[in-house]
């Protein structure tokens, strides 16, 4: 019954993750007048090799098939994160160690950024990145920690994970 909950939160929260995200890219690419730019940047620099943001073609094979791998990954960090608030509501204490795991995943995601996408880095500005991560991490926490209510009230109790014996 657990794994069957922590899938159908990771699920959800992936879609939230990975909906947060592109909603996010689309409104930046509306706003830069290039609808679905980003994604199909993306899909062409990982099926079709391109490195050129002038090269780029808009096209759905381009953005669904990049949309794919973006909501994949997302439902696959969702239900790490499903999993880890799992073991936070039998350890509150362990939320202190996801917020450690969360500063070194997104570290390490900016590195790998960094380094595969080099040439496309102009058009694909950190900061929007940065902002886009954050709002999908904002909504996917929101889902878990609604769906996770015991945490709150045992932080509540021991905000900084002491116990009964004031260890």
């Amino acid at each position: 019954m657990q794994l069957t909950r922590i899938l159908r939160e990771g699920f959800i929260a992936g879609l939230i993750g990975a909906g947060a995200v592109a909603l996010w890219f689309l409104v930046i690419d509306v706003i830069a007048g290039r609808p679905f730019f980003t994604p199909a940047m993306l899909g062409s620099a990982v099926f079709w090799g391109v490195h050129d943001p002038a090269k780029v073609v808009i096209e759905y094979s381009r953005i669904i098939g990049y949309t794919m791998i973006h909501v994949s990954a997302f439902i696959i960090v969702g239900t790490i994160s499903a999993l880890l608030a799992a073991e936070v509501e039998v350890a509150p204490p362990t939320l202190y160690l996801v917020v450690v795991f969360f500063a070194i995943f997104e570290f390490g995601f900016y590195v790998t950024v960094a380094i595969l996408a080099q040439p496309l880095l102009g058009s694909l500005a950190w900061w929007n990145v940065a902002i886009g991560n954050a709002i999908a991490a904002y909504g996917m926490g929101y889902y878990l920690w609604r769906e996770h209510p015991k945490i709150a009230e045992t932080l509540k109790l021991h905000p900084l994970g002491e116990t009964e014996e004031g260890e």
